[in-house]
């Protein structure tokens, strides 16, 4: 079962991701990747991805003005955002292992502009699709119809969060 977790930017997809992972964490075997807001001062300085598994953290997105010191730079974004090389090495890291372990559900947090190009997680999720293993996936409302075109995902659950 594929289970696409979807609505507008900031509207709690990632955290119903944790919830609906840690209810289920302890009956299967899960594992996957979520990425979460980096705030400094107040401010939304990027996103650092995390091992739903162990919890370790690797920064993986940075604004353009708030790139670190020995930011290694795999993408850009338009004029926002820079993604860092180790945030999509440690994702491959999380992936190779979990499907070596034979994991029942990955969790990969969030697919949109770069994977529509080929790019970012593509041959990550491509590979879990081929495992036919269930997923439950963050995408972007506007690009649910798109990304599902792309990699062939025809049967899925549509989850929308509501968080107040």
């Amino acid at each position: 079962m594929i289970k696409i977790i979807t609505g507008p930017i900031n509207t709690g997809k990632s955290s119903w991701l944790l919830k609906d992972y840690n209810s289920k964490k302890d009956n299967s075997y899960v594992d996957g990747f979520a990425c979460f807001k980096i705030i400094n001062n107040s401010e939304h300085i990027g996103y650092e991805l995390m091992h739903l598994a162990t919890g370790e953290k690797c920064q993986f997105i940075r604004k353009i003005n708030h790139i670190p010191n020995n930011w290694n730079e795999a993408f850009r974004l338009g004029m926002h955002y820079s993604f860092n090389q180790e945030g999509f090495d440690f994702a491959k890291r999380i992936t190779d292992e979990a499907l070596a372990k034979g994991v029942k559900c990955f969790y990969l947090d969030e697919v949109a502009h770069l994977e529509l190009k080929a790019q970012g997680f593509s041959d990550i999720l491509k590979r879990v699709l081929a495992a036919k293993i269930d997923l439950v996936l963050v995408v972007r409302e506007a690009l649910v119809e798109k990304i599902c075109d792309k990699f062939g995902i025809k049967e899925y659950e549509c989850i929308k969060p509501k968080f107040n």
